[in-house]
């Protein structure tokens, strides 16, 4: 493993593995570009951490994190799927960036929303998050207002249920929204 702080360097290994994660995907928001890594290092670089695994010479793994005050932020993950699963890539990616920031002074650990399960297995805890959404259309919006709280992504996913500070965050068993899942129109 290695960390750099700009991507460019390595740019086009590492963005065909974030897009075998993306295509792999059942959920999608935003599809995000090379250009994007690259002014991330360029403009953050002071903040961001780009974790690069090896296999030989050849990129098997990627993951980008955003540094602030005590905390890690784990974005964005890139796997060689002809390997990842043989590896455990996942896992290592988790171990190798927690172990860092431990080491650095680093005193929580935060990943993005989905892939759930392996989440669960490591005993993640869920944060509150809220997903805002508008559309350039008063119209849409007004729809949108009424129809994202039985559309929104993890409604259905079962997974979350099993989380022990579920209930805190959703208040309710049905998977309904409680009192903290707000949305914007």
């Amino acid at each position: 493993m290695s960390i750099i702080n700009d991507a460019t360097p390595v740019i086009a290994q590492v963005y065909s593995l974030y897009l075998h994660v993306y295509e792999r995907s059942k959920l999608h928001f935003e599809k995000l570009t090379e250009q994007y890594f690259c002014d991330l290092g360029r403009r953050m670089g002071d903040k961001v951490r780009f974790f690069v695994w090896r296999q030989s010479k050849r990129i098997v793994a990627f993951a980008t994190c955003i540094v602030h005050g005590d905390a890690i932020y784990a974005e964005y993950i890139g796997l060689d799927y002809k390997v990842a699963f043989d590896l455990h890539l996942y896992h290592h990616v988790f171990r190798d960036m927690v172990s860092w920031a431990i080491a650095n002074g680093y005193k929580s650990f935060r990943s993005s929303g989905l892939n759930y399960d392996p989440k669960l297995h490591l005993r993640h805890l869920l944060d509150p998050l809220d997903l805002y959404v508008r559309n350039t259309s008063a119209p849409i919006n007004a729809l949108l207002k009424h129809i994202l709280p039985a559309i929104e992504p993890t409604r259905y996913d079962e997974t979350l249920a099993k989380f022990r500070n579920y209930q805190e965050l959703w208040g309710r068993r049905d998977g309904s929204p409680g009192p903290t899942a707000r949305w914007t129109s």
